[in-house]
């Protein structure tokens, strides 16, 4: 997203979108995959399918975990909640029908029931510093804020599943509204939020955000292109739950101490900013003019006032500071410097 090409009107609407994600409390509908699961062999088909651990998973809690291949690659993320009831998935929708069609396998095996809510739940995410001051005013309650969480509250006297889930480096949460409630329950949230800093934006702000943070999004930076751990997925693997598709060669990277190549970030010097593709090139050493990476996500932040970009550089090129060529079509397009993560640091 390269704001300099933007309308008047338009960088004004993107500045607002994005004061209110780092002051205030942004506001956006995201389409997601939800899958609930229920059944006494739920969390024992689950457990031996995604890379964290399902079988301790207490009521009101959730944690990141990833369905891996069989080489250890990235198939699907998800976030697994324990509602009580039930077990709830929320995944990317760009992975839902897969994700579906692979657990309705198991149902045959009895005691185990899939049932895709995606179309009756409705997805609405509050992002930003004063999230939790938002939340607390709608539902009449203090709420935790501690990663994945989840708990049932009413606003405006509807029920509504609440998770923490921060996406872009702030206090965040997600809304799981029953689709009839949708724009009742938002429209609750933005009147009466002046005061708060509540503002509906687009993904256009929400994706630098993203960027800054250093957070790896689906289908751009983590895919089946990658291996789990090279994304900086560490949060989503259990290394003492036992036996899961791919533990094996997770197991053997974590151990080991690190992958081939891993995420990494990038401040960059150029015209223009790098597309996804774009290649880095060792300056230094023996190894100068060797291809070691490539470019996954980029964007023009506004906190730092300059292009970054996310990607991945193989794993004897990890120090902070160490310079690449970037390029595209094998064309000089600028320069690359391996920078710490976040870009933007709380």
């Amino acid at each position: 997203m390269n704001q300099a090409v933007l309308q008047p009107e338009l960088r004004d609407t993107f500045h607002a979108d994005y004061e209110a994600i780092r002051t205030g409390v942004a506001v956006l509908e995201i389409s997601a995959g939800k899958l609930q699961l229920s059944g006494k062999n739920a969390v024992q088909f689950l457990n031996g399918l995604v890379s964290n651990d399902v079988k301790t998973l207490e009521p009101g809690n959730g944690v990141l975990a990833a369905f891996p291949t069989l080489q250890g690659k990235l198939a699907a993320l998800c976030r697994i909640y324990n509602t009580g009831d039930y077990l709830l998935l929320e995944l990317d929708a760009l992975n839902r029908e897969k994700i579906f069609k692979n657990l309705s396998r198991f149902v045959p095996a009895g005691e185990f029931f899939v049932t895709d809510v995606s179309e009756q739940l409705v997805l609405i995410s509050l992002q930003g510093p004063r999230a939790e001051e938002r939340i607390a005013v709608l539902t009449g309650q203090a709420i935790e804020t501690t990663q994945f969480k989840i708990c049932e509250r009413q606003i405006v006297g509807t029920n509504v599943l609440i998770s923490s889930h921060q996406r872009c480096g702030e206090i965040g949460f997600d809304l799981f509204v029953e689709a009839p409630a949708t724009a009742k329950v938002k429209r609750a949230i933005l009147e009466g939020g002046q005061e708060f800093g509540v503002r509906e934006v687009g993904e256009a702000a929400w994706e630098i955000a993203r960027i800054e943070a250093g957070m790896p999004r689906e289908g751009v930076d983590a895919g089946e292109e990658y291996i789990i751990l090279e994304s900086e997925l560490e949060a989503a693997v259990s290394y003492t739950k036992g036996c899961y598709l791919g533990q094996e060669v997770i197991a053997r990277i974590h151990w080991r101490g690190q992958p081939a190549k891993r995420l990494r970030g990038f401040l960059i010097e150029g015209d223009r900013l790098p597309a996804r593709g774009a290649e880095l090139f060792a300056v230094d050493g023996q190894a100068a003019g060797r291809r070691v990476g490539e470019i996954t996500s980029s964007g023009r932040s506004l906190a730092l006032d300059r292009m970054i970009a996310l990607g991945y550089v193989h794993r004897y090129y990890l120090n902070p500071g160490t310079e690449f060529v970037l390029k595209q079509e094998d064309a000089e397009v600028g320069r690359a410097t391996l920078t710490e993560l976040p870009f933007v640091k709380k």
